[in-house]
């Protein structure tokens, strides 16, 4: 264990030196215990099997725009995300694939990105070591923008040149998992990649790194009958900090219900306050699992908006849908009976 926590402490503090100070610009999820593929290439395969998962999300639902700006909508955002373990190398290593659709006023983003990981057996666990890398395109809305000057040199610029870029991304992270606990670290964006769609780059939109991290520990009660997991997760741009505690109850292995707590803190400028609370929900979680082997899960999220809601409605909604099958190399080959070779007794 010693060994492990100082392998993701090395890990945390280099990749804490790459990050400039900018605004977070990921999609957020109040699904994170079961979206660790979308955060962290390591986690790549260490199921032991082949998992499929999509997760739907509006924000603030039936937020509508106070001007007649058009595009005055709530974000959304849809991941889709796999994983296997691979055969190679001892079937030790394994492989991810993730698809995000993100929706933010006037910036579509899109993502699609291949992930590949390495795992280590220490113990009772896995340290999986992955990397990830793929494209990141963003669509810029110009006409949903509304000016006070018409002819601003920045947006008659926006305006002609190209609404659309895409650009490289990569990410690398470490996941430590046993049958008890899980513990994992990632960033991501590590290209320092600018958007200018043909505009002066010296007002480029940066695409700012990102840290994550998450845990969480399982708690055996009623001998197994029931399980108890406190989990949490934290997302940083080294400006603004989102943080996510709570704690998931599953019957049987069948049903589950939880609820989080997500506080998220930036930086504003001294003039006006300093540091502030910009955003907190409370997360209530509710799902369940089914079909042979638990293969299919579904679940659903409630997110109460408790602070902010003057540029915001208070309620959040998330729906997920995961699929496991088992991967084709670890099943047991089926014996092969021939009359030649086979004895009966009598």
């Amino acid at each position: 264990m010693k060994k492990i926590s100082r392998i993701l402490f090395i890990f945390s503090a280099i990749i804490c030196f790459e990050l400039p100070a900018l605004a977070q610009q990921d999609a957020q999820f109040s699904h994170y215990m079961f979206n660790s593929m979308y955060y962290n290439p390591g986690y790549a395969g260490l199921e032991g099997n082949t998992r499929f998962t999509g997760i739907f999300r509006k924000q603030w639902l039936g937020y509508a725009s106070t001007t007649d700006a058009p595009g005055g909508t709530s974000p959304t955002s849809a991941v889709m995300t796999a994983n296997t373990l691979l055969p190679f190398f001892k079937k030790s290593t394994g492989a991810g694939l993730n698809f995000l659709y993100d929706s933010k006023g006037p910036i579509n983003t899109t993502e699609l990105q291949l992930s590949l990981a390495y795992h280590f057996k220490i113990k009772t666990g896995k340290l999986g070591v992955g990397l990830r890398s793929g494209f990141r395109y963003e669509n810029l809305n110009s006409n949903w923008y509304r000016v006070i000057d018409q002819s601003d040199p920045i947006y008659t610029s926006l305006k002609s040149s190209p609404s659309n870029q895409m650009k490289a991304d990569i990410a690398a992270g470490l996941y430590w998992q046993t049958p008890k606990y899980y513990i994992g670290v990632s960033a991501s964006h590590f290209t320092g990649t600018k958007y200018t769609y043909g505009i002066d780059t010296s007002i480029a939109s940066k695409l700012s790194s990102h840290i994550y991290a998450t845990a969480g520990y399982t708690f055996n009660l009623s001998g197994g009958l029931i399980k108890l997991t406190p989990n949490a997760f934290f997302q940083t741009d080294t400006k603004n900090y989102t943080y996510l505690f709570g704690a998931m109850a599953t019957y049987n292995d069948k049903f589950y219900g939880g609820v989080s707590t997500r506080q998220s803190v930036a930086n504003r400028e001294v003039t006006q306050g300093g540091n502030t609370i910009n955003n907190d929900d409370i997360i209530f979680l509710i799902g369940m699992n089914f079909m042979k082997d638990n293969a299919m899960r579904v679940g659903y999220s409630f997110d109460y908006v408790t602070s902010g809601t003057q540029a915001k409605t208070r309620t959040s909604h998330e729906i997920m849908l995961s699929y496991v099958i088992p991967s084709p190399w670890l099943q047991a080959k089926p014996v092969v009976r021939t009359p030649r070779y086979r004895q009966e007794e009598y």
